[in-house]
């Protein structure tokens, strides 16, 4: 087996894009090299050695004991480099502190239970009159607090639900399902994408989801399904269209 090449600033720097600012790094020789790690924004102490052993990560401090075990979790895989943090992590870790929600994001608790409300979020998101990326961040409860998903975002599943419906000119929002962290927590997140086919929306009705009805978002608030997106949101999305077309 060939040793292990740690790389401490590789491990530092997808400890950031997870959200931990590290208030204290030690490197120290005894009984091996080692590497201490303490943060500000939490209790947790890591303790990484130098050694073959991909298990050796250490996690101590006054955390939970969840945290504990999923730092622990995270370190060792991180450590072998067999985990990549996204490095769209960072960008939605600085969202979810913003503590506000706005016209290109949105935070839910867990997956939506109705397909309905999960249509409806993706079409006013992917509609925003910024056209820009726009993210639907799972994990988050109303006070804008990560609290983590018990289970991943599984992608084929939500394009699938997609691909199921008919959407005008059979342009369907384009999407990307990642699953990142928000500190130890797990939290998932359905990007959608700046598109020229804006405004995307349906020609058959979905449950409550109505045919040839326009749906954006503004601000922190989506278009009712019982109604059309305002006539001058409307006229901005077309013009998008129009002069993004030959694109």
């Amino acid at each position: 087996m060939s040793k292990i090449s740690i790389d401490i600033d590789y491990i530092k720097d997808s400890l950031v894009k997870m959200g931990y600012i590290i208030s204290d790094c030690i490197e120290r020789e005894n009984y091996g090299k080692n590497w201490q790690l303490k943060f500000s924004n939490s209790d947790a102490i890591i303790n990484i050695y130098d050694t073959n052993n991909k298990n050796n990560v250490v996690v101590n401090g006054k955390a939970c004991d969840e945290e504990k075990q999923k730092l622990k979790f995270i370190v060792d895989e991180l450590k072998c480099k067999e985990l990549t943090i996204d490095p769209l992590n960072k960008e939605i870790v600085d969202l979810i502190n913003n503590k506000v929600e706005k016209d290109y994001y949105d935070y839910k608790l867990k997956l939506h239970d109705n397909k309905e409300d999960l249509l409806h979020d993706i079409l006013c998101l992917s509609n925003n009159i910024t056209n820009i990326d726009a993210y639907l961040i799972f994990g988050v409860n109303d006070e804008c607090k990560a609290v983590g998903l018990k289970e991943k975002l599984k992608s084929n599943n939500i394009l699938d639900f997609l691909k199921s419906k008919s959407f005008a000119g059979d342009h369907m929002p384009e999407i990307e399902v990642k699953n990142l962290f928000y500190l130890y927590h797990d939290i998932g997140v359905i990007v959608c994408k700046s598109s020229k086919y804006v405004p995307f929306y349906l020609t058959e009705r979905f449950n409550g989801i109505r045919e040839n009805q326009i749906y954006t978002r503004v601000g922190d608030t989506n278009t009712p399904k019982d109604k059309n997106a305002n006539y001058n949101d409307i006229e901005k999305l077309w013009r998008i269209h129009f002069k993004r077309e030959n694109e």
